[in-house]
């Protein structure tokens, strides 16, 4: 046997143990990011919840479930008949949540605050909170 093949034999397969390692470590720095996106109260773009699909399954179904609460959120805030309206349905979701947190699942709770605070956020800022008296 050729000492020189089993040398370069041997350096293919530290190369591609050297890939793997940084592509597993890509994985898990984009997964952290998009958790931090997520941690922010942020809605994520298609590409990020494609990517969480194929990658983490219960991050994904979290992301889907904060989504939709979002969207439910301002679904009510759009049919408020006053800012004070929008201000008590607000502090009622965000009651709702503080009596969930007894339950566990603090880092989820806290996306969903952050979540339903960016959506109210959002929505102070539009045409329609200004036309509310």
């Amino acid at each position: 046997m050729n000492v020189k093949s089993v040398q370069l034999v041997s350096d293919y397969f530290n190369a591609m143990q050297q890939s793997k390692e940084a592509r597993a470590t890509n994985d898990q720095t984009r997964v952290a990011a998009i958790r931090n996106t997520l941690m922010q109260g942020k809605k994520l773009r298609i590409d990020e919840m494609n990517y969480l699909q194929r990658k983490d399954s219960n991050l994904y179904n979290q992301a889907m479930s904060l989504s939709m609460e979002r969207q439910a959120y301002k679904d009510v805030l759009q049919h408020s008949r006053s800012k004070a309206d929008a201000s008590y349905y607000r502090t009622f979701k965000l009651m709702q949540i503080a009596g969930q947190l007894k339950h566990g699942g603090s880092e989820e709770q806290l996306m969903r605050v952050n979540s339903i605070q960016e959506a109210h956020r959002e929505f102070t800022r539009s045409s329609k909170y200004a036309s509310l008296r």
